[in-house]
């Protein structure tokens, strides 16, 4: 199986970011992706992960996915998940997944609903 993960800056705004990941999640590339992210949140609350490319995702794969919701809640943010492919939504709803994650159908979609962060409102 070939294991070739990317994950890319696609956009930032305000404290979001977007980021475009192609490839396989699994076992061997699960890493890439938890510090990638993870670097990306050191200056974002919230991600935005545009699954469209993912060939494939196991549970180690979703793990990590769950470990990075973990921290962005942590920081008030969140972590939203676009386009995911079947396979993906598959594993997300066998497992439960499904509806602790923000769905979106595009990156489009998630940036025009641009979800809110949590925790209290800040004087701006």
């Amino acid at each position: 199986m070939n294991s070739a993960l990317r994950v890319e800056a696609a956009d930032t705004r305000g404290r979001t970011t977007a980021l475009t990941v192609t490839g396989e999640l699994d076992l061997n590339t699960a890493e890439i992706l938890h510090r990638t992210v993870a670097d990306a949140l050191a200056d974002q609350r919230t991600a935005i992960l545009d699954l469209t490319g993912v060939t494939f995702c196991d549970s180690s794969g979703l793990n990590t996915l769950l470990r990075l919701r973990r921290r962005t809640q942590e920081a008030g943010g969140r972590l939203v998940l676009a386009a995911p492919p079947p396979q993906m939504l598959r594993l997300l709803t066998v497992t439960g997944a499904r509806g602790i994650f923000p769905l979106y159908g595009s990156l489009a979609e998630a940036w025009e609903t641009r979800p809110p962060t949590a925790g209290p409102p800040t004087d701006a």
